[in-house]
């Protein structure tokens, strides 16, 4: 019965928004955020969840908006160009089910940004031919 609640726990756990700066290192649990000034006002953001057996898209979107709003000192932007998937870690519980990392990136204009609408699109379509 303790296997089952202390595994029931840690995959609670595992599944958690991470608010770990990648900048800094990896996270033990493999989640966190880190964030790249494309422009002024403009930030690339690259966030993931925990590692958990199971897609954990809403902790993928929380961190990425944790990282847009420590970016932008406010929770007042826009997001742009989103994209969210899963990568199997190649980790795997001892059942045999895989671990999964949930990912999202993007990038957030802060209210406070001074580039148009044209120059946000540029700096994101040559991103995109980059990454």
């Amino acid at each position: 019965m303790h296997k089952v609640l202390y595994t029931l726990l840690i995959a609670g756990l595992a599944g958690c928004a991470s608010n770990h700066d990648l900048t800094k290192g990896n996270n033990l649990l493999g989640g966190g955020y880190k964030q790249e000034e494309r422009g002024p006002g403009l930030f690339y953001i690259y966030a993931r969840s925990n590692h958990a057996p199971w897609t954990t898209l809403e902790a993928a979107r929380t961190t990425w908006r944790t990282g847009a709003e420590r970016a932008c000192a406010s929770a007042d932007y826009d997001e742009f160009a989103i994209e969210e998937n899963e990568k199997d870690t190649g980790l795997q519980t001892s059942t045999g089910v895989r671990y999964l990392l949930t990912e999202r990136t993007g990038y957030a204009k802060c209210d406070s940004s001074t580039l148009s609408s044209g120059e946000v699109e540029k700096i994101i379509k040559t991103d995109s031919t980059i990454r």
